[in-house]
């Protein structure tokens, strides 16, 4: 159960992160001052990176799970 609510937690987090990249792109589109904007797309990527992370985290905790049943 606690693996369950583990793997769960993870997975929302990597949403929350994607969900505001996504917001942030759409900001970064509006914004006429390049140098921000730069900064703001290399905040997307390491969101995007994250979730990825977590993704695999959570993936990881899941395999390990079935391993030991």
């Amino acid at each position: 159960m606690l693996i369950r609510n583990v793997r769960k937690t993870l997975d929302t987090i990597a949403e929350h992160n994607e969900d505001a990249a996504l917001a942030l792109m759409r900001a970064a589109e509006c914004t006429g001052d390049e140098v921000l904007r730069q900064q703001m797309l290399r905040v997307i990527h390491s969101l995007n990176q994250d979730a990825l992370d977590l993704r695999v985290l959570r993936d990881d905790i899941a395999l390990g799970s079935h391993k030991r049943a």
